[in-house]
């Protein structure tokens, strides 16, 4: 028989951020909610992505006490990072440990990309795609039997058309400039105000210094829309240039779960095409040239809102 007070556990572990979130698994209610630095080990490492895990599950421990009944019916750990079976036990190393210290009770343990659990969220489990271009870009698509996915290789490999690789090529045209090899760009300025740097000297040394990391890369992507709706040219041949490697990536996804034309929802989600209206025009009117019957949509909520839907229906199917 299930308790009345149930308690559901929602991890979102992103590049950039993890969220966590306790949730009344009858009335969907968040009671308790906490936020760290990213936990993809990829980027930063086992040791520190346990240790944030550690600390937010210390925190989560800490409120159940308080509570009728400390148990966990269902936890989703919704991780970056995950691309492999041998990511996946990794990852899975990781989050019993931080499980095992924080001393946490869990009946039913979910470990997954935390892509993939966005999509069975937004999706509520019918046949759908997910774009996701934050500070990498991903797609994943669910035919309503398997899940497939594109992208999402990291930044060595790819990750065209993600945040990160709209800093890269931000960054890139920059240094073009400064060198005389490419033409003059208003981004610079915003760059250097932005990094208090004086000269392309001091922004190569902020790129290798020892603090770096992709997501502060990621960030300079942020001025492209600013500099697109002043007619800057660089910035407009950036975006355009990201617009068609998400349509490439889109694309490639819907082919692996052999879709036809019919009618389908593709979601979006990320930085990179939420927060530039060109990268979004070109990839909506591109992907709908070519497919009329695609709904394309940019997710309303923050991820973590569809990996909770995702546990939900995980906690009533059991």
């Amino acid at each position: 028989m299930e308790s009345m007070n149930d308690w559901l556990l929602i991890i979102d572990g992103g590049a950039t951020k993890t969220a966590c979130a306790v949730v009344h698994a009858e009335t969907g209610d968040i009671k308790y909610t906490k936020t760290a630095g990213g936990s993809n080990y990829q980027a930063i490492g086992v040791d520190s992505a346990t240790e944030i895990l550690q600390a937010l599950l210390t925190f989560v421990h800490a409120f159940l006490q308080g509570q009728t009944n400390s148990e966990i019916a269902v936890a989703t750990f919704a991780m970056a990072g995950i691309d492999s079976s041998k990511d996946h036990a990794v990852v899975k190393a990781m989050v019993r440990e931080a499980i095992t210290t924080s001393q946490l009770s869990i009946e039913t343990l979910i470990i997954e990309n935390d892509a993939e659990a966005t999509l069975l969220g937004v999706t509520a489990g019918q046949t759908g795609a997910l774009l996701i271009a934050g500070t990498g870009a991903i797609a994943y698509a669910f035919d309503g039997r398997r899940i497939e996915r594109a992208g999402g290789w990291g930044h060595r490999a790819g990750d065209e058309g993600s945040g990160y690789w709209l800093g890269q090529e931000v960054v890139r045209a920059i240094f073009r400039m400064e060198d005389g090899r490419g033409e003059p760009t208003i981004l610079k300025n915003e760059v250097y105000n932005f990094l208090r740097v004086q000269d392309v000297t001091e922004l190569a040394a902020w790129l290798f210094r020892p603090a770096y990391t992709n997501a502060q890369l990621a960030k300079m992507g942020a001025f492209l829309a600013d500099a697109v709706a002043k007619k800057d040219s660089c910035a407009i041949q950036i975006s355009t240039r990201a617009a068609h490697e998400l349509v490439l990536l889109a694309c490639a996804v819907l082919k692996k779960i052999s879709y036809q034309g019919e009618a389908i929802n593709l979601y979006c989600n990320g930085g990179a095409i939420k927060h530039n209206p060109l990268i979004l025009k070109i990839f909506s009117q591109d992907m709908t040239t070519m497919y009329p019957q695609i709904q394309i949509s940019l997710c309303q909520h923050q991820p973590i809102h569809y990996i909770i839907e995702r546990t939900k229906r995980a906690y009533d199917n059991r």
